[in-house]
């Protein structure tokens, strides 16, 4: 049995996934299938899903350019690589309010510490409407309950010093860590304001005034151990506080 086999229920969508049975997993010859029998989705409610819903994160976060998102779930070369822009115009979005990632029914497998997830991406490029997807995660070196995606695609999958990372398991938060700090600032929104000033206006509606001293209020209602989440979600001011005040939460996984 795999050591993964202890962890599958985790709620957390990059969770390592663990109940990896192939016996019960093998599919019924048609021709001895019971008549109206419905098979069993095997990626549902499992480990599967949660390594396809991984990588659409990672898709996303690309057409999005988030790069604190892309900080927190890739490693090694691919994290250099998209926090350096050679993904940017890989998974264009256009004007849709979010990007769906994965395509139809992706195929994902998992054993020892290394996950495999094969789709297509539909994009709004003129040039490249579908774009194929053959990633590679790994266990994060430092959270063994977490996958980091090392690959989107086939070429870096076939590089030969790649696949020796793999083989070998050499992907460091060390240098993970490193090349994070090299590019500076990961949400450039977050740092432009400034949070020393409370009387910074964030958004005047007419629903009211949201100023830091309200983004820092509100946040101080949060445990300390949810503020990884928070800056993840990037869906409130405080988020955005986060981002800019705490960059030490990019590679943090603590479960509020």
């Amino acid at each position: 049995m795999s050591r993964f086999t202890e962890n599958l229920g985790h709620e957390n969508a990059h969770t390592v996934p663990l109940d990896l049975h192939p016996a019960r997993d093998q599919p019924i010859d048609a021709e001895h299938r019971p008549y109206g029998i419905v098979m069993e989705n095997r990626f549902q409610n499992s480990g599967f899903g949660r390594l396809i819903a991984c990588v659409s994160g990672v898709i996303e976060a690309v057409a999005r350019r988030d790069r604190w998102q892309i900080a927190r779930n890739t490693t090694g070369p691919l994290l250099e690589e998209l926090l350096a822009g050679r993904y940017d115009h890989k998974f264009v979005m256009g004007d849709r309010p979010y990007h769906r990632g994965l395509d139809g029914a992706p195929i994902a497998v998992a054993d020892n510490r290394i996950a495999i997830v094969v789709g297509t991406v539909q994009t709004e490029s003129d040039h490249h409407p579908r774009v194929f997807v053959t990633a590679v995660l790994v266990a994060a070196p430092a959270h063994l309950l977490r996958w980091l995606v090392a690959a989107l695609d086939f070429d870096m999958v076939v590089d030969n010093d790649f696949q020796r990372r793999v083989q070998f398991g050499t992907f460091s938060e060390d240098e993970d860590l490193a090349v994070i700090a090299a590019h500076g600032a990961l949400d450039t929104e977050a740092a432009a304001i400034d949070w020393g000033d409370p009387s910074v206006v964030l958004r005047d509606s007419e629903n009211g005034t949201i100023t830091v001293t309200d983004a820092v209020a509100d946040l101080a209602k949060w445990d300390r151990r949810g503020w990884a989440w928070i800056a993840e979600d990037r869906n409130e001011f405080a988020s955005l506080y986060l981002r800019a005040k705490h960059p030490e939460l990019v590679r943090e996984y603590s479960y509020p």
